[in-house]
């Protein structure tokens, strides 16, 4: 047994190991087959896929009509109500009152929003005293308060406006005030030692370095003005595409209802898409990402 220990110990080291090929190495690196198709590609790609399903669906009668219409009397819808927002009838009054709510919403949105963030950053009683009573508001399920707005403010678009704004500006004013409590500490400090006044200090440091928060909330709050607007629309009536679905939706016209769904969604990408490409114009030093903030 020794001199097969000895033998062991003595032998000569065995040559290392053979790297792993080049494409095993790489192997986990390599971008994925969706980044490098052209996301135009991909996107409609996947959109063809997810209607085959539904038109497969729909064609063995696996779902309920009234749940999942056939796709072909979803786009006959969709054709009807371009034809009719291009002559101007119901459907054009009805988008144009939803987008004018959303907008208005919206803007109301910003000012409360953007007021209250810097109430709750830049002062103790907003920091201590108003922020908890605000998280306290905000947990609450807002639909609850559509009533209030309705009874205080009527049945025309002023109840659509205030109940979009106050389940907009909530994330707004958080990103505000994280935004502006977010200046690096050694550049406040440069500036507290160089004496640089407290207003050049807000525009010169703490403002550049908030705008990315404040457009992640913009374009948060974006999405939900619009979903505010529709459910005050079923709520409160009016003449609005919220109120249109819900006819639709009382009539089991499904078709219509996905058709006024999807004229929604395009609406409210588009709302979104522009302040995001508002955000690239203006806080152009902030690299762009893939997932963007969502209501």
């Amino acid at each position: 047994m020794v001199p097969q220990q000895r033998d062991e110990a003595t032998a000569p080291a065995a040559p290392p190991a053979a790297p792993p090929p080049e494409s095993q190495v790489d192997w986990g690196e390599r971008p994925s087959i969706w980044v490098r198709l052209p996301t135009w590609l991909s996107l409609s790609g996947f959109i063809l896929v997810l209607f085959g399903l539904w038109y497969l669906l729909a064609s063995l009668d696996l779902v309920s009509p009234f749940i999942l219409p056939d796709p072909g009397d979803v786009v006959a819808a969709l054709g009807q109500m371009a034809r009719d927002v291009g002559t101007g009838g119901r459907l054009a009054e009805a988008l144009g009152i939803t987008v004018l709510e959303s907008v208005l919403a919206f803007l109301v949105a910003v000012v409360l929003g953007l007021g209250f963030g810097f109430l709750v950053a830049e002062s103790d009683f907003g920091r201590i005293v108003l922020m908890p009573l605000l998280v306290a508001v905000n947990a609450a399920p807002k639909i609850v308060f559509a009533p209030i707005f309705i009874a205080a403010l009527g049945f025309g678009i002023s109840s659509k406006v205030a109940l979009g704004a106050f389940i907009a500006f909530f994330p707004l004013l958080v990103d505000t005030a994280a935004g502006l409590a977010s200046v690096d500490r050694d550049k406040a400090t440069l500036f507290r030692s160089l004496r640089i006044s407290r207003r050049k200090t807000f525009f010169k440091l703490q403002l550049p370095s908030a705008l990315p928060f404040i457009f992640a909330g913009l374009k948060t709050a974006s999405v939900l003005a619009v979903i505010g607007v529709v459910v005050g629309e079923f709520i409160g009536g009016g003449g609005g595409l919220g109120q249109q679905t819900k006819i639709a939706g009382d009539l089991l016209a499904t078709d219509r209802v996905y058709a006024y769904g999807i004229v929604l969604a395009v609406f409210g990408y588009l709302f979104y898409a522009l302040v995001a490409f508002a955000e690239r114009k203006i806080v152009f030093w902030q690299t762009p990402h893939g997932v963007q903030a969502g209501g």
